[in-house]
């Protein structure tokens, strides 16, 4: 999970808001609210990955309510309180649920850095007690997430250590972009080229 940059909000969603503000009913109008072009628009500011665990996105990826729409209406159609979320089985969004717990970080509104470690071994720890509850809740650590990272990280690590000898080859390989799991492949990247 890393910081999110929110776009510009598209001029659909500010016209939905405006005329159902506030309403019992905005539940029924937002399932049938034409949502393409704000999941194009989040999808594209998150590098068509998972906000919270960073896993490639499908294209039909339900648009998630950080907070749920069920506790407070008036965030059907908030901008700052949508993002998209991994909805295969045993992903974010279904551990996720309905639920909404303070401490939860949302990445277009707080700075997740440093509230998790990754290793190579696929694992995820948090740096603190709200940070581990936010990998339970979210199922960060699941094991089918911890094999992926650990495939692309182990590789990650493997090429990084044959390339230290080549400093051009090396330069050249980290300018490269992860794409999937970019904030575990940039540690990775910094704790072996020891910043």
């Amino acid at each position: 999970m890393h910081k999110l940059e929110r776009p510009t909000e598209p001029t659909e969603l500010q016209e939905a808001r405006n005329q159902y503000r506030g309403t019992p009913s905005q539940d029924e109008v937002w399932r049938n609210f034409n949502k393409d072009r704000v999941r194009e628009s989040l999808k594209n500011t998150q590098n068509g990955l998972c906000a919270y665990c960073e896993m490639k996105l499908s294209d039909e990826t339900r648009i998630d309510h950080f907070k749920p729409k069920r506790l407070d209406y008036r965030l059907t159609f908030d901008w700052n309180n949508l993002v998209l979320s991994c909805d295969a089985k045993d992903s974010c969004d279904s551990k996720k649920g309905g639920k909404f717990e303070e401490y939860w970080v949302n990445p277009y509104i707080n700075d997740p850095a440093g509230m998790f470690r990754f290793y190579s071994d696929g694992q995820i720890v948090g740096t603190t007690e709200e940070a581990n509850k936010i990998i339970e809740d979210f199922g960060l650590n699941s094991p089918s997430l911890e094999k992926k990272r650990e495939g692309i990280l182990t590789a990650l690590q493997k090429n990084l250590m044959a390339l230290v000898e080549f400093p051009e080859a090396l330069e050249y390989f980290l300018q490269e972009e992860a794409e999937m799991f970019p904030t575990a492949y940039k540690q990775i990247i910094d704790k072996i080229s020891g910043e």
